[in-house]
C-alpha cells in the first residue's frame, strides 16, 4: 500500500475524503509551532488547513520538535501530510469528517537543527507562534543558558530566538504574535513573564527588554477539543478504506473551541472566525475559562471517581447510565451552571453541548485516565462551583458535596508498594490512583488510622483530616457550617451501601 506523500495526493479519488487545494501546498510560511503532537495537529493545523482552503489566512506552518523523540521523521517522509478524521454527534446524529492537511511545510528538530531553527524565525512573513509543550513547558530550567544549541527550556528557546529575530530585522518587522495552546489559567502572560525574566538573566539590552514587553504580544488562549490520537486499534481497516497508508494519522471530536484573548488587530491575521470555526476573539478569557472549567472539566471530575467505584469504566456510559447520568446532569444544570456569570442562555446551551460530546460514541474516554491528579482538578473544577453557590444561595450545594466524599472514598488506599498506590472499587477489584506523592501519603496515614467499619462519627474526623492538607484548599469549605457533616454522611453512606444507593438516596 503507497504511503501518503503529496505525490500520492492527485491518485486519491474519494468522495468521502476532503483535499487540500493544490494551491494551498506551496503558500508562505507564516506560522512557527511548537509540538508535534496528536493536538496541535488535530487543532492549529486543521483549522488553518480550513481557513487556507477558504482563501483565509493563506499561509503554512514550521513545526519545532523541541523533545528527542516526536514525529519529526515521520512527518518530513510524507511531505508534512497527514489525515484528520473528526468524529461526533452532530444535531443527534452520527458524523465523521476525513480530511487530509497540508499546512505543515517542514518540521525540524530543535535538539539537531537548532541553525535552521535559527534561520527560519528570520523569515519576516513569520508573524505567529503556536505552542503546546504541556503545562509544565511553561516554566524555566535551571539549565538555561543563552548560547546553549539550543537553550533548555521552551521560554528559553523563545527568548534566544526573539532576540535572533529582533537584532536581524530590526524592531518594526520583528514583532511577533504569541498564542500557546499549554492548558493553564493565564498562558500567555505566563510564557511573557518567564520570557522577560530570562532577558533579565540572561543580561540582554533594555532597548531588546522593553521591546519584548511592549511590541509582541503574548495572548491568553483557551483551547477545546479531545483529541485521542492513532488509532492503531483500527488502523488496518481505515487504511482499507482510505487507500493508503499513514503513519501521522490522527482522530479528533467534531467539537473545537478556541477562545484568544488579544488585540483586536490578531483576528485580522489570524481570520479563523471568517470561516464558520468554533474561534472567538475576545478582550477578556475569563468567562470562557470559568465556563469550560466548571462545567466540561467539572462534570468529569465531579462524577469520574463515583462511576468508577460503581463498576463503570467510560464517560460514555458514566453519562448514559440511569443513575449516575441523571446526577451528573442534575449536578450540571442545578447547581453548577447557576453559579457561571453570563448569558444564560449561552451556558445552557454550552451544557448540552458538553453532555453531548460526553455521550460520543467514537471517543472512547477511560474515567481511571481522568482521575489522574484528582486532587488539583478538585481545588480549580469543583470547589469554586461550591463556594460560589453557597454564597448566592445560603445552603449547600448536596451534589458537589456528594463529589468531593466520592474522591475521598477513591483516595481509600488499600495498597501501596512503595511506588504505587491501589484503592479498591465497590466490587472489590483493585485500581491505581496516581497524584502527587505528598496528597497519597497524606491519604495514606489519614486512612489508615481507622480500621474496619468507620462510625459516622470517625467519618467526620476523617473528613476533616483528609481535606485540611493544604494543597486541597478546602478551608472555605470546611469552615462551611455542615459541609463537613454533609460530607462526612455521603462518605459513610458510600463505604457501607456503595455509590448507586449513595446517589439514590440523595437529598
Amino acid at each position: 500500500m503507497h504511503k501518503l506523500t503529496r505525490n500520492l495526493l492527485k491518485s486519491i479519488h474519494s468522495d468521502e475524503i476532503i483535499l487540500p487545494d493544490e494551491e494551498t501546498l506551496d503558500l508562505p510560511v507564516k506560522l512557527l509551532q511548537f509540538g508535534t503532537g496528536n493536538f496541535l495537529r488535530a487543532f492549529v493545523d486543521s483549522l488553518l488547513q480550513i481557513a487556507n482552503n477558504k482563501g483565509l489566512f493563506n499561509g503554512r506552518v514550521v513545526v519545532i520538535q523541541s523533545t528527542s523523540e516526536g514525529r519529526a521523521d515521520l512527518l518530513n517522509e510524507a511531505n508534512g501530510l497527514f489525515t484528520h478524521i473528526a468524529r461526533g454527534i452532530y444535531k443527534g446524529q452520527p458524523k465523521e469528517e476525513i480530511r487530509i492537511v497540508g499546512t505543515i511545510d517542514k518540521v525540524l528538530k530543535s535538539n539537531d537543527e537548532w541553525d535552521k531553527v535559527l534561520r527560519v524565525i528570520k523569515d519576516p512573513n513569520i508573524g505567529i507562534v503556536v505552542s503546546n509543550t504541556t503545562e509544565a513547558g511553561i516554566s524555566i530550567s535551571p539549565d538555561d543558558r543563552f548560547d546553549d544549541d539550543p537553550p533548555c527550556s521552551f521560554p528559553a528557546k523563545v527568548t534566544r530566538l526573539l532576540y535572533e529575530r529582533y537584532k536581524a530585522l530590526g524592531k518594526d518587522k520583528a514583532k511577533l504574535i504569541f498564542i500557546p495552546c499549554e492548558l493553564i489559567d493565564r498562558n500567555g502572560d505566563t510564557l511573557k513573564q518567564c520570557v522577560l525574566k530570562l532577558c533579565h538573566i540572561f543580561g540582554l539590552e533594555r532597548e531588546f527588554i522593553d521591546w519584548v514587553s511592549t511590541e509582541c504580544i503574548f495572548c491568553c488562549s483557551l483551547v477545546d477539543r479531545i483529541v485521542t490520537g492513532y488509532p492503531k486499534d483500527e488502523i488496518e481497516d481505515l487504511e482499507k478504506r482510505l487507500g493508503y497508508e499513514d503513519k501521522n494519522l490522527v482522530v479528533s471530536e467534531l467539537f473545537h473551541l478556541w477562545v484568544i484573548e488579544g488585540p483586536s488587530y490578531v483576528k485580522e491575521i489570524l481570520p479563523l472566525d471568517r470561516v464558520g470555526l468554533n474561534v472567538v476573539f475576545t478582550d477578556d478569557i475569563a468567562p470562557y475559562r470559568t465556563r469550560k472549567v466548571r462545567i466540561l472539566n467539572g462534570g468529569h471530575t465531579s462524577t469520574v471517581t463515583l462511576a468508577y467505584l460503581a463498576g463503570l469504566n467510560y464517560v460514555k456510559e458514566m453519562v448514559e447510565h440511569p443513575i449516575i447520568g441523571k446526577y451528573l446532569k442534575d449536578l450540571l444544570f442545578e447547581e453548577v451552571v447557576p453559579t457561571i456569570p453570563g448569558d444564560r442562555s449561552e451556558i445552557m446551551e454550552f451544557t448540552h453541548e458538553v453532555l453531548e460530546r460526553f455521550k460520543n460514541p467514537f471517543i472512547k474516554h477511560a474515567l481511571i485516565d481522568i482521575t489522574l491528579n484528582s486532587t488539583s482538578k478538585l481545588t480549580v473544577r469543583i470547589l469554586p462551583s461550591i463556594i460560589d453557590f453557597y454564597s448566592m444561595r445560603k445552603k449547600l450545594p448536596n451534589r458537589l458535596l456528594l463529589s468531593i466524599a466520592g474522591y475521598l472514598r477513591f483516595y481509600k488506599i488499600t495498597r501501596a508498594d512503595g511506588k504505587a498506590f491501589f484503592g479498591r472499587r465497590d466490587n472489590g477489584e483493585e485500581y491505581p490512583i496516581r497524584d502527587d506523592r505528598e496528597i497519597l501519603e497524606h491519604m495514606k496515614n489519614t486512612w489508615g488510622k481507622y480500621d474496619g467499619s468507620l462510625t459516622l462519627d470517625q467519618c467526620l474526623s476523617l473528613t476533616k483530616e483528609a481535606l485540611s492538607h493544604p494543597k486541597l484548599e478546602a478551608q472555605h469549605l470546611l469552615e462551611m457550617p455542615s459541609a463537613a457533616e454533609k460530607i462526612a454522611t455521603y462518605l459513610h453512606n458510600l463505604l457501607t451501601k456503595g455509590a448507586i444507593s449513595t446517589i439514590l438516596d440523595i437529598d
